[in-house]
């Protein structure tokens, strides 16, 4: 453990600069030596002040330490995103065989009807019955009005049939083909990142501060053993897909991803090996305004800080956390915002 730092009250520069961690060269990894994964963390602080003025104190310099430590950006949700990558990273697709059985039965009326209408237009246009054929297609004659309603079943039915459905062919390939090539990858890694806009807590608590924060975690795993087929295609995940096929479960899963909560449980924490999760948060802001009235400021103090915070933990398991509510703009989406607008027509006209 290192620690360095500079700082007086009076001085306009403060630096901090702190380390810890775990040594080791090699370790036992389900019975295999390999190098050892060791934990570490780092803290690097670095503030910029100027001096404020007062009536109360005339020319006098007024030093204040303002201590900034911006919140996470990342959430439990994020977590969840992060090791939804990983499961998908694993398999080498997305597909799962249970759900797409399960819901078998309303694919193959949604195809069957579509290529009843198809072909009977097609006949229409050859026996020259054009309002037949626009019929098909849930035209109507000119002189009656647009249904909102058959526009907004139209949109869910692509929105929620034809493009999983395509999504499905596509990542059913990519199952074959990882099932029947086997592993390609023992050390896999996923990440995630976000930028924004974090309120501080500051010090004194008279100094306000806005902070920009970038934050980036990543996971790295390197993995014991394969993951079966059964487990690879959903085929052990009775609560996936019972999720899946209550109605209107995925707008649930708008608000608290429910479904991706169920999936990673059936996932995660059967793999084996070792994970490393890496945190990076680089936050920078300013204390530029002391919002006590009673003092008459001739010049405000200031203060800059820019900060750096490194976190490095190895595990031999990974947790799920449990979902929390997913903030408005995440949760609604402009493709949301149209699907909700939808259903609302559908139900209510």
């Amino acid at each position: 453990m290192t620690t360095r730092y500079y700082d007086k009250i009076t001085n306009p520069l403060y630096v901090l600069s702190d380390s810890s961690g775990t040594d080791g060269k090699y370790e036992i990894v389900d019975g295999m030596q390999r190098l050892a994964w060791n934990n570490y963390s780092s803290t690097n602080r670095r503030e910029v002040r100027t001096p404020g003025r007062n009536v109360q104190n005339g020319n006098n310099d007024i030093w204040w330490n303002c201590t900034a430590t911006a919140a996470s950006l990342l959430s439990a949700n994020d977590e969840l995103t992060l090791l939804s990558r990983l499961s998908e990273a694993v398999k080498g697709h997305n597909f799962n065989l249970a759900v797409t059985a399960a819901e078998g039965k309303k694919t193959v009326s949604m195809v069957t009807s579509a290529v009843s209408s198809i072909g009977g237009a097609i006949l229409d246009l050859k026996k020259g019955r054009f309002d037949s054929a626009a019929r098909r297609f849930g035209v109507k004659p000119r002189t009656s009005r647009l249904s909102e309603k058959d526009i907004a079943g139209r949109w869910l039915e692509l929105q929620y049939g034809w493009l999983p459905l395509l999504g499905d062919v596509y990542e059913a390939s990519k199952a074959y083909e990882a099932i029947t090539n086997g592993p390609r990858k023992s050390r896999l890694s996923v990440s995630i990142t976000r930028k924004g806009v974090k309120d501080t807590s500051v010090s004194p608590a008279n100094w306000t501060c806005e902070c920009t924060v970038d934050e980036r975690w990543r996971l790295i795993y390197e993995m014991s053993e394969t993951m079966s087929a059964p487990r690879s295609l959903g085929l052990v995940d009775p609560l996936t897909v019972a999720w899946e096929l209550i109605p209107y479960s995925f707008v649930v899963d708008w608000f608290i991803p429910v479904g991706s909560y169920l999936e990673n449980l059936n996932t995660i924490p059967t793999l084996r090996g070792r994970f490393m999760t890496i945190k990076v948060r680089n936050v920078q802001g300013s204390a530029v305004r002391v919002s006590n009235p009673l003092i008459d400021w001739v010049k405000y103090p200031t203060s800059f800080h820019s900060s750096k915070y490194f976190t490095r933990v190895v595990s031999t398991s990974l947790s799920v956390p449990k979902p929390g509510f997913e903030t408005l703009p995440d949760a609604m989406s402009p493709s949301r915002i149209w699907n909700a607008l939808a259903l609302v027509v559908q139900r209510i006209r």
